[in-house]
């Protein structure tokens, strides 16, 4: 673990010596690709995303609005896999990104939007794009799965894992990894992006690690996370879970999309778009980015900067013996089927909290990790993610349901049960795998 860490702290400086990154605030007037225009701010092209209002009224009966991220068109977040050695390798990115903290982290072989694939900002294709086609017999898993539903409006991304065919150059941006070592990264604070997790939680996990999953260690916690994957829930039926979270979505309602200029008590100033009475942190600035080694070396975008960080908190504990996690069924405004599960307990970046919110459950922190959201589209939206294990399962409010990881399994294996923050949580368990 220690020789794979430094290795990657050295490969990253590297990577930003070579790219010379700098960032720089500016106003949206100053740019020449993007502007606001009938209310929404769109770029030149009409590609990317737009910024956009959104209307809604919360489960809880409050009346929220807001700025939303548009990017309605499905992007590709994918990992090639390679045999080497008897063992698994995964071509992983060290990829430079505006938001995130620390500016480089590992993500997967190719994350890019559809835009980028076409192309659409002028310069080159994103990295290894041809690599992951919409289907072919070495696709191990492609699964369109949502995105963070309390930013993006109806945003999904591709989840792929690939077996990589021939000896492709790599470039200095890619490296291969030994996946046990990949997933043991897991838990270092801002190294891993939220997409790598997402595609590495959501692929198979027995042909990701060639053996059973959750065997790596004989005894204690990981033997735990192997009985609960070979076992379903007696005390809720997964297709009674189902059920009940496509009933919440038939009556959710839509949010409606409104001009910018039509959101109360928001307003623009020279750095950006931000609530007027200081209720919350969120805000929308533009900022433009100098990166040696992108498909284009210089843009400008805007970017959700939250203003502070948020908690997600995965509580895990025993029925009848065997370990269970406890999801809720959630409604999100930008959901394109408006309620997934979400784990136990999420508080957003931006929202106030203190650790009183995190001491109804009390236990055993059994992992964790701190990690900046898409740095894409996001400004250092840092999230601590932890697993606390809660010993034995109580009752719990309706709508929360205690789900064994063969439970969980089955819902990764098909598109929207899961939300974005779900995804990540349970990436803390892929260590133990």
């Amino acid at each position: 673990m220690t020789l794979t860490l430094d290795l990657i702290v050295n490969w990253f400086s590297s990577r930003l010596a070579d790219a010379e990154c700098r960032l720089e605030w500016m106003p949206l007037a100053g740019s020449a690709d993007w502007c606001l225009e009938d209310g929404v701010v769109t770029h030149r092209s009409k590609g990317f995303f737009t910024i956009v209002g959104l209307r809604w009224t919360s489960p809880a009966g409050d009346f929220i609005q807001r700025p939303f991220l548009d990017q309605q068109e499905i992007g590709t977040l994918g990992f090639l896999m390679r045999e080497r050695d008897g063992g698994r390798q995964l071509l992983v990115h060290a990829k430079i990104e505006p938001g995130n903290v620390g500016l480089v982290q590992l993500a997967p072989t190719c994350q890019a939007t559809d835009s980028n694939a076409r192309r659409l900002h002028g310069g080159d294709s994103p990295p290894f794009i041809d690599s992951f086609p919409p289907a072919g017999p070495d696709v191990l898993y492609d699964v369109a799965q949502s995105e963070q539903g309390t930013r993006f409006l109806r945003k999904r991304n591709r989840n792929a894992l690939v077996l990589a065919s021939g000896e492709a150059p790599v470039p200095d941006t890619h490296r291969w990894l030994d996946v046990d070592s990949v997933l043991d990264l897991m838990w270092q604070d801002y190294l891993v992006n939220t997409d790598a997790r997402s595609v590495l939680v959501c692929a198979p996990w027995q042909p990701l690690v060639n053996r059973v999953p959750f065997s790596r260690y004989g005894d204690g916690f990981g033997s735990e996370l192997a009985a609960s994957l070979h076992s379903s829930s007696r005390h809720v039926s997964l297709e009674g879970v189902k059920q009940r979270v496509r009933g919440l979505r038939i009556t959710t309602e839509d949010p409606n999309v409104v001009s910018l200029d039509a959101l109360l008590s928001w307003h623009w100033s020279e750095e950006g778009l931000s609530p007027v009475d200081g209720g919350s942190s969120l805000r929308v600035r533009h900022v433009g980015v100098t990166v040696k080694g992108r498909e284009v070396p210089a843009w400008d975008q805007p970017i959700v900067d939250s203003g502070s960080a948020g908690i997600v908190l995965l509580a895990c504990a025993r029925l009848d013996g065997i370990l269970h996690f406890l999801f809720r069924a959630h409604a999100e405004p930008g959901l394109d089927n408006r309620v997934e599960l979400t784990p136990t307990l999420v508080i957003e970046p931006g929202d106030a909290f203190d650790e009183t919110h995190t001491r109804r459950w009390p236990g055993k922190v059994v992992a964790q990790v701190r990690q900046s959201e898409e740095g894409g589209r996001f400004y250092r939206d840092t999230n601590t993610y932890r697993v606390v294990d809660a010993g034995m399962a109580g009752e719990v409010d309706p709508d929360s349901y205690w789900l064994t990881l063969g439970d969980v399994r089955q819902l990764l294996d098909e598109p929207g049960w899961l939300t974005n923050e779900a995804r990540s949580a349970l990436s803390l368990l892929l260590p133990w795998m």
